[in-house]
């Protein structure tokens, strides 16, 4: 029996009992090549299945999900929740089921030969530890995953959906001495997967740092420019808390409906999510509401243009879905998000020059809120971290933390490289792409 025939014998079980039923399943092959002192040191396959319930009546809804698609499960959880709708209250946010667009599979999401093609992904695996070991790195370590995720969509208004994709990634840090750097590559198809530039970058990195004296720095606000991991996780970050309608309903957003239309940010800034984009990672052809996704601008030229919705909350701004029910049916989200090009070099060394004096901040992970509606948020800063004297660097920095807000980001972005790539690793929150540098004039900097 296909996942399609499972899911859909399970809605016809509680038909007539709710007013609407939706079930998701992902069915997601993948495998991690872990690497470490220049060697892979062990190879991990999984299957990971996951299915999400939605059952809604009479203005009321309730949510669950499981970790097989296996239809005795499915059946017996969606009774269990229809038995727990009549005790749960009504939501405010309520509204019927309905599509927008018609889904279907996003050009350059699959690649078939990410299935197939093992030898050459390992191949690409040593390019990337050669690379960074001839820039000068001493060892490397991370993990390569790739695999191919299946996504399936069936509700009670008789709408069926399934789409499928790829995708492969690298994390490599390249060590020298005491010195570190990360990198990454991430892809949809195996052509455009390119390891060998990320290890190029961490070891050069690290070459950069090597042999400078270390310094401390007081707190406070300083110019700095972001490698594309910290930008791609504040970005990431703020389009996902700030630029979805149900935070600004609920009063959780620096941003009101009202600003839509008007400047919130640097004239320089332009932020996009590009969820109907197939050629990137996190993208999808359909959302959790079964409506087809989009690419949606957020910010251009500083103006706030559009925000994130579903069915729910385009329904209380009197708007349509922008297909934005990502993993859930409460809090739009972004599934990729791209910042704007600008005219910075992308050139580790142009750029120091372009900066002139202030700081570079490779990498950054455990990023925490002091008040999410105010955008106040710290971020330890990871890896190499350089202060620049005249263009050039000067010493290296340690014990970081950029400790600012959201205002900062938007205000206080300057410009941008050149170019833009795909970023993304563990601690990021959603994928990105991200210019090489992005500069920050009055950036809040604190000891740790």
């Amino acid at each position: 029996m296909s996942v399609l025939e499972v899911l859909n014998n399970a809605i016809n079980g509680v038909k007539g009992l709710v007013n609407e039923c939706i079930i998701i399943a992902r069915n997601v092959r993948w495998s991690m090549i872990r690497f470490a002192n220049n060697e892979p040191t062990i190879i991990n396959n999984w299957l990971t299945q996951e299915v999400s319930l939605y059952v809604a009546k009479s203005r009321r809804y309730i949510t669950a999900s499981l970790t097989s698609i296996n239809a005795r499960d499915i059946s017996n959880e969606l009774q269990r929740m229809v038995k727990r709708l009549e005790n749960l209250p009504e939501d405010e946010l309520y509204t019927g089921l309905t599509h927008v667009g018609k889904p279907s599979q996003l050009p350059g999401s699959y690649d078939k030969n990410i299935e197939v093609d093992v030898d050459r992904i390992v191949d690409k695996l040593n390019n990337a530890i050669n690379a960074s070991l001839s820039e000068g790195s001493s060892r490397n370590a991370g993990a390569l995953t790739f695999g191919v995720e299946e996504r399936y969509y069936v509700d009670t208004t008789g709408l069926e959906l399934e789409d499928k994709s790829s995708f492969v990634t690298l994390t490599i840090r390249a060590f020298l001495d005491d010195v570190s750097a990360t990198s990454v590559s991430v892809s949809r198809t195996l052509s455009e997967f390119k390891p060998e530039n990320a290890g190029r970058e961490a070891g050069s990195l690290v070459a950069l740092a090597k042999g400078l004296p270390e310094e401390r720095i007081d707190n406070g606000r300083y110019d700095v420019l972001l490698g594309p991991l910290v930008a791609g996780h504040l970005y990431g970050l703020l389009a996902s808390t700030w630029f979805n309608a149900y935070s600004i309903i609920t009063e959780m957003s620096g941003v009101t409906r009202d600003d839509v239309g008007k400047q919130v940010a640097s004239e320089k800034l332009t932020l996009e999510d590009l969820s109907g984009e197939g050629s990137v990672v996190g993208s999808e052809a359909f959302d959790y509401e079964g409506n087809a996704t989009t690419n949606l601008t957020i910010l251009n030229g500083g103006v706030l243009t559009s925000i994130l919705h579903n069915n729910r909350t385009a329904a209380r701004f009197g708007v349509t879905s922008t297909g934005h029910a990502v993993n859930n049916w409460v809090r739009p989200s972004p599934r990729h998000a791209r910042i704007g090009a600008g005219s910075l070099s992308s050139d580790v060394d142009t750029v120091m020059r372009e900066l002139g004096s202030g700081l570079l901040i490779t990498n950054n992970w455990y990023t925490r809120f002091q008040n999410i509606k105010e955008g106040l948020f710290s971020t330890v800063v990871r890896d190499v971290a350089l202060l620049i004297r005249d263009g050039k660097p000067a010493a290296r920095l340690r014990g970081l933390r950029i400790a600012d807000s959201f205002k900062t980001l938007l205000r206080n972005f300057t410009d941008s490289s050149k170019d833009t790539r795909q970023v993304y690793w563990w601690d990021m929150p959603i994928p990105a792409s991200s210019p090489s540098y992005v500069l920050i004039r009055g950036l809040n900097i604190t000891k740790g």
